[in-house]
This record gives structure tokens, sequence and C-alpha cells, in this order.
């Protein structure tokens, strides 16, 4: 029985990227085949290949897994990218069965600490606001929206959107620290933590995919998000 590094519903979003990618390959082969471009189809093949296996080694304890894929998807060069083409494009197909195979069974894997990676722990609004865009796979986006209400609860609270200018200006101040002389590391680490957000939220808009492609990155941007929120559940403003 297989044991999940990460929640069931971690691994299906995981394996579904791959199955989605590899039927977009299969749709560029006909492309290949009607244009002769088979060596850079075949290049393609290698890489969905390649990113399949380490997103199984990554979601998956036991590493055979990735093995039996790997063999699934293996095939000899053949004299030229031509002959080659075929049995590849064969391959693929049989891959993205396997990993169809791979989704069915996950109700019969093993899930370590499912109640704490899974999606439905992220703070209920960045779960209510940004989770139909990540199940979608719109990472970028779900990323991006989950930095945005945070802002905007900065806003809310002290009048200002930026993590520097909500707990200095704004007289930010967060309670719940371990105890009173570690009080302002606490209040500096929430505080760093919202500018981290808002530099990542800065770097992200300037692309248009945001540079995230991977949902395991993308959930880990929302889990920050999270983290953010419910530190701001417990903040007020100080009178200065």
């Amino acid at each position: 029985m297989p044991t999940l590094l990460v929640s069931r519903e971690q691994a299906e979003v995981v394996i579904a990227a791959q199955i989605q990618s590899g039927n977009q390959l299969n749709a560029q082969a006909d492309v290949a085949e009607r244009t002769g471009g088979y060596r850079d189809w075949l290049s393609l093949f290698a890489k969905w290949r390649g990113e399949t296996i380490a997103e199984l080694d990554a979601v998956y304890v036991e590493k055979d897994i990735g093995r039996e894929f790997g063999w699934t998807t293996e095939t000899p060069e053949r004299s030229s990218p031509s002959y080659t083409f075929p049995h590849r494009r064969r391959a693929l197909r049989d891959g993205i069965d396997r990993l169809k195979s791979l989704v069915e069974r996950l109700e019969l894997a093993i899930a370590t600490c499912p109640d704490v990676t899974a999606i439905d722990t992220l703070h209920p609004e960045i779960l209510s606001r940004c989770r139909s865009l990540y199940e979608n796979g719109d990472y970028a986006e779900a990323v991006e929206k989950g930095f945005k209400v945070v802002r905007d609860r900065l806003r809310f609270l002290s009048g200002f959107e930026t993590g520097s200018d909500a707990f200095g200006k704004g007289g930010l101040y967060i309670e719940g620290s371990a105890a009173p002389h570690v009080d302002e590391d606490f209040q500096k680490g929430s505080q760093f933590l919202t500018m981290a957000i808002d530099r990542f939220r800065n770097e992200k808009s300037h692309t248009a995919d945001g540079n995230i492609s991977d949902p395991i990155r993308a959930y880990e941007y929302l889990r920050l998000s999270s983290l953010a929120m419910h530190l701001l559940d417990q903040a007020k403003r100080r009178v200065k």
C-alpha cells in the first residue's frame, strides 16, 4: 500500500496537472506529425516524462511509483526521430493511463498528516477566496488573490496596506507572543512576514503567470498568506 508525503487532495492536484500536461503533449503530437517536427516533440516528451517522475517522487514515500512510471514510458531510440516518434507517443498514452490509475487508487494510499496539510485547513478567508482558483489549476491567480486578501486586511485594520506602514505608521500590534520578553521579536516577525508577502506580490505581478506552475509551491504561498491572516486575527491598533 503506497504512502503519501502530502494529503490525498494535494496528490490528486499534482497528478492531475501532469495528466493535463500529457493531454496537451498528445495534442501537440498531431502538429509534430503534420509538420515533421518530431525532434522538437521528442524533447517536450522527455521534459514531461522527467518532470512527472520528479513530481511522483515528491508525492509518494516509495520511489517505486516514479520508477514504474519511468519504465512504462521508456522506449529505445530508433534510427531517426520520425521512427522514434510513434513509439514515444504510444508511451505517452500509456503514461497518461498510468497516472489516471494512480488518481483512482489514491483512496487506498496512506496519507501522512492529512489534517495538517489539507487545503481545508487554510485560513477561512484565504480558502473561500482562493480555493476554486487553486483547484482549477490557476495557481498564479490563487497566490495573487491570497496576497491581496492579506493586504486588504492590513488596510482594514490600520489604514495601510503594506506591512511596513501598517506596523509603523498604523501602530498595528499582534497579540499572542510566547512571553513578554520576546514580544518585540514576535511583533517584528509578524511585520516581516507581511512585508515578505508584499515583496512576493510585487515580484509576481510583473510576470504573466507569476512563475508559478507547481501546485505544491502555490500551496506553500497560500499557507504563507494563511499564517499572516491567522496572526492578523489577533491584531489591534496601539494608541500612540
